[in-house]
């Protein structure tokens, strides 16, 4: 019988950690979709199970807020399901729990595209009633964050080998960390992120050199803040990501 309502458990150790010994964004977006990709697969809608229909999953948002951030040691469980489906975008919903204290939820959306074309599908799910949670699904979606012409380059990233996923091109979570790494190491220190969300924009691919803008944050915050950052490829301008984080002040 198909689980609607996925639970997979993770040990937070050094695989994970960032310099401050918890699990970082980089560390937890892996989990997420290590979880999706299990529960896919469960489903009868994994990465095989596509290609052969010729298709793909894509994910095209993603959205993230947390309450707390776990440390080395602490094991979390990951509460994952399927929203219902209505055309090509499919809407998944995840809980993080370490023990029973909730410590954040987000929400991705995938679009099914043709292998071939690179062109959206509307999913055909017979059985959508089965694999999909009806109610309970979180009350949070991903919504459009639409590029600014006010921001200038701080990095130029090239595409590696290492960035690239089963489809060829770079990986969601290696925008995460490219983001992370053009914010220098005090405000890594001096600011606790609470909030993640990004929308993809378009494909990098091995050879690409990417401009990554973003504002900086403002002197010495005491309330939380926002920041916007966004990648487009240099060659042709092509807009790729655009992105936001909360951070708090750390305590």
């Amino acid at each position: 019988m198909k689980q609607t309502i996925w639970t997979q458990r993770y040990d937070i150790n050094s695989i994970v950690l960032n310099h401050r010994k918890r699990l970082g964004l980089v560390g937890l977006l892996k989990i997420l979709q290590d979880t999706a990709w299990t529960h896919a697969n469960h489903l009868g809608h994994g990465f095989d199970d596509m290609l052969s229909r010729n298709t793909i999953w894509v994910l095209t948002r993603q959205k993230l807020a947390m309450t707390d951030w776990p440390g080395w040691g602490d094991i979390v469980d990951i509460r994952t399901w399927v929203r219902p489906i209505t055309g090509p975008l499919a809407q998944r919903d995840y809980e993080i729990f370490c023990g029973d204290r909730k410590l954040g939820e987000g929400t991705a959306s995938w679009l099914t595209l043709d292998q071939t074309t690179r062109r959206p599908m509307k999913l055909s799910l017979t059985e959508s009633d089965t694999i999909c949670r009806g109610d309970g699904t979180l009350a949070t979606t991903p919504e459009k964050i639409a590029m600014r012409p006010d921001l200038t380059v701080t990095a130029t990233i090239p595409a590696r080998i290492s960035d690239l996923d089963v489809n060829g091109h770079v990986n969601n979570v290696c925008y995460a960390q490219w983001i992370l790494d053009s914010l220098p190491l005090e405000d890594h220190s001096a600011y606790r992120m609470s909030e993640y969300e990004i929308n993809f924009l378009g494909e990098s691919r091995l050879g690409d050199n990417v401009a990554l803008e973003r504002e900086d944050l403002p002197p010495s915050p005491t309330a939380p803040v926002r920041l916007h950052f966004q990648g487009k490829r240099d060659s042709d301008s092509t807009a790729l990501f655009a992105a936001r984080i909360g951070v708090t002040p750390a305590a």
